[in-house]
């Protein structure tokens, strides 16, 4: 036996032990999709009918801001007019329900007047200034005052002066309430939208806020407000409610803002994310949200596992009887390749939270087949070269030449069918191909640095010239060394 094959085979065991301990040692695990370890689902319906860019815009910005969120290997659908978004092991179930439908329009709107949304007379007043004042101007002082002979005979609801959800136009004078539902504000057309925004993020400072950047476009139209509204509140509208109001106090900000109001850390977090991505271009109404429970996941993965231990039991005690000593090669194999799967997924499950769904387990069964194969091929080119009275010893090593050219091919077959799911689908089919890709490479590796070196230990040390010990009973012809 070469020395370079012992040593292939001593590092790939170092390096397997190593990499398994080192992940056990850490406490790291593969992530579980939905079906194994339970989530939230989430069916959103479109408000109105709309076009299909703007569905598959509005599936790319909610996938953005689940993948910001952290939620390991989400899976994003579109099914027929509905959007069906699993998030397996979330941890604040609430939160992701929220942010996922949030449509975050944001509008830069000046204020005209403030309002007590619960004073009767204050509605009753903005109600006819509203009707009379639909070009914006109103005024610009910061609350409503009235006498007796402004207030009407008949006194206004509140639904009758907020400006109703479908009536919000950008160009339009609006009546809103701010987040609390305490203030009431009247407020001049948009002067910009969140569309002009090119980053967002929360930082604390005192109090939660989030630093605002715009695109060259929005930075100049900010400034033209700042400049029109000095001194004056400019209410930041998010969805129809004002976040905040705060007071303009410079008449040039070069691309920056600051959003601030009495926000939580998971609100500023929130608002931020949603900025960063873009408003969604289409309302959702939400159809259904259900509790994926974490008991039926635990079955399922207890069922797949029993499943897969009971047939990689069949596959070894097949390979045990055809190839007797090359038959505990190959679960030796399995094994190695199967603590390198298990080390890789838990990393990438820890470092990019990669998770481990039904249809991954699904490609790493498919893979068991495809890496037993590559022992086969190998197998049985030993058994051809014996069978034409080659020693033992010598085919071990001649056949792997031409059986490791048929192993690439198989497995470059492999790779391409997974490479081009991976690339065309989404979803539970991509996991699938990413798996099975992942293990088709392990395959590779495995074959050339720990199968190889051990059937040829195994045909020197353990075999010799007793070709009974791989299955075959009789020899044709005499022996070429």
């Amino acid at each position: 036996m070469r020395r370079s094959h012992l040593v292939s085979l001593i590092l790939v065991v170092v390096f397997t032990a190593a990499s398994l301990a080192g992940v056990l040692s850490a406490g790291w695990a593969p992530v579980l999709g939905v079906q194994l370890q339970g989530g939230v689902e989430v069916v959103l319906r479109p408000a109105d009918e709309v076009s299909d860019e703007q569905f598959e815009r509005a599936i790319e910005i909610i996938r953005n801001r689940v993948d910001a969120i952290g939620v390991a290997e989400p899976d994003i659908t579109r099914q027929g007019t509905q959007v069906v978004i699993q998030l397996p092991g979330v941890k604040d179930k609430q939160r992701a329900v929220d942010l996922i439908g949030q449509t975050a329009e944001l509008r830069f709107r000046p204020v005209l007047q403030m309002f007590d949304p619960t004073d009767p007379e204050q509605l009753s007043a903005i109600e006819e200034a509203m009707n009379q004042g639909q070009d914006g101007d109103i005024g610009n002082e910061n609350s409503v005052g009235t006498t007796e002979s402004e207030i009407p005979d008949s006194r206004a609801s509140l639904s009758d002066v907020l400006t109703p959800p479908q009536e919000d136009d950008v160009s339009a004078m609006v009546a809103l309430l701010g987040s609390s539902g305490q203030t009431g504000f009247v407020l001049a057309p948009a002067a910009l939208t969140g569309e002009v925004i090119e980053e967002a993020a929360a930082t604390f400072q005192g109090q939660w806020i989030v630093n605002v950047s715009f695109n060259d476009e929005g930075a100049m139209l900010f400034d033209q407000m700042a400049a029109a509204n000095y001194g004056r509140q400019v209410a930041i509208v998010l969805d129809g409610v004002v976040e905040s109001a705060p007071t303009i106090n410079a008449e040039e900000f070069n691309g920056q803002a600051v959003i601030s109001g009495s926000f939580d850390e998971a609100e500023a977090k929130n608002l931020a994310l949603v900025l960063k991505f873009g408003a969604l271009p289409v309302e959702f109404e939400r159809d259904d949200v259900r509790t994926v429970s974490a008991t039926l996941g635990e079955g399922t993965l207890r069922a797949g596992i029993i499943a897969g231990l009971v047939g990689l039991a069949l596959v070894g005690a097949y390979m045990l009887l055809y190839y007797r000593l090359l038959g505990l090669v190959a679960i030796c194999s399995l094994a190695t390749s199967g603590a390198i799967l298990w080390s890789i997924v838990a990393w990438l499950g820890e470092s990019r939270g990669l998770a481990l769904t039904l249809a991954g387990a699904t490609g790493i069964v498919v893979s068991i087949g495809v890496q037993v194969d590559s022992n086969i091929v190998y197998y049985e080119r030993i058994k051809e070269e014996v069978r034409r009275g080659r020693a033992v010893r010598s085919a071990a090593d001649r056949s792997f030449r031409a059986a490791f050219s048929t192993i690439i091919w198989a497995d470059l077959a492999s790779l391409i069918g997974a490479g081009v799911l991976y690339q065309l689908t989404t979803g539970t089919v991509r996991g699938f191909a990413l798996y099975l890709g992942i293990t088709t490479l392990i395959d590779l590796f495995v074959s050339f640095f720990f199968m190889r070196p051990l059937v040829i230990l195994v045909a020197r040390r353990l075999v010799g010239e007793r070709p009974g010990r791989l299955g075959l009973s009789n020899i044709a012809g005499g022996v070429i060394r």
